[in-house]
């Protein structure tokens, strides 16, 4: 009986530190993303200055599901301003991988967006000096279509930071095409 508790210790000793080894958790498959950049507004007359916040979940190594929400302003001119808001839905394509440190992908998604452009209708002048200025007001709002290409490397085991650029051809014919940089976290 002693023998038997003496080999028993002896197997615990040699097989428990191997036993016990952790496994490295796998990344975790949601992140939160916010990034800063500049749009161009219908043909690239306007410029504006674009927030997004986004949401990723990681379906499998090669896709990935997102959901964003941004704005944008813009004071193109003396007379002429636009700010929008809108929601994006996207699916991704990382033909490398996404659950490495670098990740190129690919993505394509459905977009809503409500613009308001605000610009001097007319001008009053005398002698040179402006008198009066009627502004007008145009409200729209459209579905359309995303074309993304994001780049993101990974630092450390949840910091995330990255680049992205796209074009947003809208329905009713407009165009948001811009560039952003993002940063972001592992959840």
């Amino acid at each position: 009986m002693k023998n038997a508790y003496i080999t028993l210790g002896l197997v615990f000793a040699l097989l428990g530190p191997a036993m016990a080894q952790e496994v490295a958790p796998e990344p975790s498959r949601l992140d939160l993303r916010v990034g800063a950049g500049m749009s161009f507004l219908g043909t690239g007359d306007k410029t504006a200055l674009h927030f997004e916040n986004e949401l990723n979940y990681r379906l499998t190594p090669h896709f990935t599901v997102s959901a964003s929400a941004g704005f944008g302003k813009s004071d193109s001119g003396e007379f002429e301003a636009a700010s929008f808001a809108q929601g994006n839905a996207n699916l991704f394509w990382s033909p490398f991988r996404n659950n490495r440190f670098l990740d190129f992908r690919m993505g394509s998604g459905l977009s809503y967006y409500h613009i308001n452009d605000v610009y001097a209708q007319s001008i009053s002048r005398i002698n040179g000096e402006i008198t009066d200025i009627d502004f007008a007001a145009d409200n729209r709002q459209s579905f359309g279509a995303n074309v993304i290409l994001e780049y993101t490397l990974s630092l450390g085991d949840r910091l995330l930071v990255g680049a992205k650029v796209y074009t947003q051809p809208y329905f009713n014919g407009d165009i948001n095409s811009g560039a952003m940089l993002k940063t972001g976290i592992r959840l």
